[in-house]
């Protein structure tokens, strides 16, 4: 073999990025072996081949692949649906806060969007009350509850509240769990049309937002349910400065 075509450990650990001390350990796992070996010095020497499946096997560590499932995988070990499930997962979570920073990014937007919200099962509690720091406590207390008995659904929005146009008092306080979830306070809500703006900014100005989407519903004969969401993206657990706070406020449509 032509030592043109080739590349030292070092050229190759370089090329990649990484370190020989990945390279050797990749060989020890099983993954790769040196296409040459120098008998009397004991360098190795790798093809382009071998260079191509060093990438992928780091493009699979970057997802979270162990190097024990990412070898079950190449030799078809390995049953793939638990891995594809686990992939899928990390692209939701990364789809959702995509989104989020491009909110962050774009700032307050008045422009009024038709979505369609996925079906997804949520633990909720209802209960009434008035103030916005007796409603975030009682957030917080359902979202506990969900995650010790449940657990949480991090590829969805995670927490939200729903209530009535003729009564903000009562709310519902949701927390979304995962599927096949089961017992009291369970319930699946189905596909869902509605009308949506994001709102950054203070809890206290939410009223204003509703209002906004009352308009429109009403401008383009969209028929509202009377059912309003506020789903919270950003909020006291990562600011303290209330104008950082990001809320996607939704009116369910008919």
């Amino acid at each position: 073999m032509d030592n043109n075509n080739l590349f030292s450990i070092g050229e190759l650990a370089k090329l990649i990025g990484i370190t020989r001390k990945i390279i050797l350990n990749y060989e020890a796992k099983g993954l790769i072996t040196p296409d040459k070996k120098d008998g009397a010095m004991g360098n190795r020497y790798y093809t382009i081949d071998t260079f191509t499946k060093i990438r992928a096997v780091r493009t699979l560590q970057n997802l979270g692949l162990s190097l024990d499932e990412i070898r079950e995988y190449y030799s078809g070990a390995t049953d793939l649906k638990p891995m594809l499930d686990r992939l899928e997962k990390m692209r939701d979570e990364l789809n959702l806060t995509i989104e989020k920073l491009k909110e962050r990014i774009s700032g307050q937007d008045d422009n009024v969007k038709q979505i369609t919200i996925e079906p997804q099962v949520i633990y909720r509690r209802v209960h009434n009350a008035i103030s916005i720091t007796d409603k975030t406590n009682l957030l917080r207390d359902t979202a506990l509850e969900a995650m010790r008995l449940h657990g949480i659904d991090t590829t969805k929005r995670m927490y939200f509240t729903e209530h009535t146009a003729e009564d903000n008092e009562e709310t519902s306080y949701c927390v979304a769990v995962p599927q096949g979830s089961e017992g009291e306070y369970i319930s699946l809500i189905p596909e869902l049309k509605a009308i949506s703006l994001f709102h950054h900014g203070a809890y206290e100005d939410i009223p204003r937002v509703r209002k906004r989407l009352v308009s429109y519903a009403e401008e383009n004969n969209i028929k509202l349910s009377g059912i309003f969401r506020n789903i919270y993206l950003e909020g006291p657990p990562q600011h303290k400065d209330k104008s950082k706070f990001i809320t996607q406020v939704i009116a369910i449509v008919q």
